[in-house]
C-alpha cells in the first residue's frame, strides 16, 4: 500500500472516520449506557487499531513535513508517534467515542452492534473499515485538491 501525504487535520479526520468515530450532524437523545458503549468502542477500535492509526498519522505527518522542505532527523518518527500518543491517549479517544455513540444509539442498539461485531463478518468489517476508509481517502484527497480551487471560485470564496 503506498502512502500519500496529507495535512494533520485531514489525516486525523480520515483516521477518526475510519475508526467509525464521526457520526452524522443530527444528535439524537438516545442515551445509551456508557459501560455497554465502551464495550463496543473497545471492540471496534482496540488498542492495536489505535496504535496503527497513530503510526499511519505519524508517517503521513512526517512525509508532509518533508514535502514542505523540512529536514527530518533520524528518530523523529518514533518521537513524533510518542508525542501524538501523549496528546491523544487511547483512553481519551475511547471516552470521547463513548460520549458520541451514547447520544446516537440506545443501549439496545449498542448491544445489537456488539452482537454484529462478534460475528465473523463483523470482525472482518471492524478490521478492514479503517484500511478501506484510508484507501477511499487516498483517492478522494488528490481529486479534492484538484477540484477545490475551481469550486471555491464558483461559490465566491476566491476571485
Amino acid at each position: 500500500m503506498h502512502t500519500q501525504t496529507r495535512s494533520l487535520p485531514w489525516i486525523f479526520a480520515v483516521g477518526i472516520a475510519a475508526a467509525g468515530l464521526i457520526g452524522g450532524s443530527g444528535i439524537a437523545a438516545a442515551d445509551a449506557d456508557k459501560k455497554v458503549t465502551m464495550e463496543l468502542v473497545q471492540m471496534v477500535t482496540p488498542q492495536e487499531t489505535y496504535q496503527a492509526m497513530i503510526a499511519q498519522m505519524t508517517k503521513q505527518m512526517l512525509a508532509s513535513m518533508q514535502q514542505s522542505g523540512a529536514n527530518i532527523p533520524a528518530g523523529t518518527e518514533e518521537k513524533m508517534g510518542k508525542a501524538v500518543v501523549e496528546a491523544l491517549p487511547y483512553n481519551d479517544l475511547a471516552n470521547w467515542t463513548v460520549e458520541v455513540y451514547a447520544t446516537r444509539f440506545t443501549t439496545d442498539e449498542v448491544r445489537q452492534l456488539i452482537s454484529f461485531y462478534k460475528t465473523p463478518v463483523g470482525k472482518k468489517a471492524a478490521r478492514l473499515i479503517p484500511e478501506l476508509s484510508g484507501e477511499v481517502g487516498q483517492k478522494m484527497g488528490p481529486i479534492l485538491m484538484q477540484r477545490l480551487p475551481a469550486a471555491m471560485k464558483k461559490v465566491g470564496l476566491t476571485p
